[in-house]
């Protein structure tokens, strides 16, 4: 998974920004750098550092 972050430019001090969360544990979209991307929701969360 740490592989798959940082190939698509999400790094450690990256800055990210939530565009659109889908209720229910969906999928979030984030945007970095310009890009955006869809996370599940369990992966966003070790993100965010709620795990």
């Amino acid at each position: 998974m740490v592989r798959r972050l940082h190939r698509l430019g999400i790094r450690s001090g990256s800055r990210l920004t939530v565009v659109r969360q889908y209720p229910f544990h969906g999928p979030i979209i984030i945007q970095v750098d310009q890009q955006r991307i869809a996370l599940r929701y369990a992966v966003f969360q070790v993100l965010i550092g709620g795990r």
